[in-house]
Order: C-alpha cells, then sequence, then structure tokens
C-alpha cells in the first residue's frame, strides 16, 4: 500500500467526499439519534493516495465533548490503517480543541468499525435499541439488512476519553 496524506478536508474536497460517502455510508445525510445530519457540513479530514480521495472523516465540536460523526474509506483501502490514523487527526483535533471525551454512534451491523474503534480506545457507552428502525421514517433508504447479512436494528454509542495518554496503546493494536 502506499502512503496517505491525510490534510483538513477543503471545499474543493466536496465533490470527491460526497462520492466516497455514497459508496460507503450511503450519503453524506446521516441519520442517528433520531436526527438527520448533514456529516459534510462539519470539520473534516481527508485521506488522499495522489489524486484519489481513499478516506474522510468529520467532527462535531461541541465543549468539552466531540463526535467523530463519520468515518468512511474506500472498500479497496479498508484494513489497510487509513480509518485509524482519521481516527487519530480527529481524537488529537478535539483535543486540541479543549474535548475531554470522542464519541460516535455505529449501528449493531458495523463490525470492523467495532473493531477499529475498540482497537482505538472507545468503549461502548450506551446502547439505543430499535433506534435504527424508527430512524427509516426519517431516512427510508437505511437497509434491512447490513454488512455480513446481520439485520440492522440498534444504534451503538461508543466514546474515548481524550485525557491522559494519548492514541492507542500497543495492546489495543496486536491482532
Amino acid at each position: 500500500m502506499t502512503e496517505v496524506d491525510i490534510r483538513a478536508l477543503s471545499p474543493g474536497d466536496a465533490l470527491a467526499a460526497e462520492l466516497l460517502l455514497d459508496a460507503e455510508l450511503g450519503g453524506r445525510h446521516q441519520a442517528r439519534l433520531g436526527e438527520v445530519l448533514d456529516v459534510l457540513a462539519l470539520d473534516g479530514y481527508a485521506a488522499w493516495d495522489g489524486d484519489r480521495l481513499v478516506g474522510i472523516a468529520t467532527c462535531a465540536h461541541g465543549g468539552d465533548r466531540a463526535e467523530l460523526a463519520a468515518l468512511a474509506v474506500t472498500a479497496d483501502r479498508q484494513r489497510g490503517g487509513i480509518g485509524g490514523r482519521l481516527v487519530e487527526v480527529v481524537a488529537s483535533a478535539a483535543r486540541r480543541r479543549g474535548a475531554g471525551e470522542l464519541w460516535l454512534v455505529t449501528t449493531n451491523d458495523n463490525l470492523e468499525a467495532l473493531r477499529l474503534y475498540q482497537r482505538h480506545g472507545f468503549q461502548l457507552s450506551a446502547l439505543h435499541a430499535g433506534a435504527v428502525d424508527r430512524a427509516r421514517i426519517i431516512k427510508p433508504a437505511i437497509p434491512l439488512l447490513g454488512r455480513h447479512g446481520i439485520p440492522i436494528h440498534d444504534e451503538l454509542i461508543l466514546a474515548r476519553p481524550l485525557t491522559g495518554p494519548s492514541g492507542p496503546t500497543s495492546t489495543q493494536l496486536s491482532p
């Protein structure tokens, strides 16, 4: 794998970012916690391999907490470290802005994401049973079946403290 360049999203990245989010997350408008959020309206970071966008992360800053609102890596570059690098860039930016915690929402079918997030210091903090079923009212395009044929029903909230040692430990990164 070639090295990627990670930099802040700029207005010129909007089309490439929207195409990546369409392909990997079902679009820039993400339903979570009973509302739809335009993740491209937030601060973000892009991972570029030459002139090709291969990853994106966006973050909503809010006082002592920041939300990792979207994380997407192109299918051909997943499991290559790009998602982890983007998580750490967002965590560093949130810490610099005074956040003591980084949190996110994912769904019960997203096993790869759960693996990544836990390796980067996140822990399950809440389960919203049936939240995705309710979200289909405001975003009907949400599929019934997710990755690995798992029915999508629930939202999981994960959180990571940003105080203390930064980044994952070596044990969190071992296979």
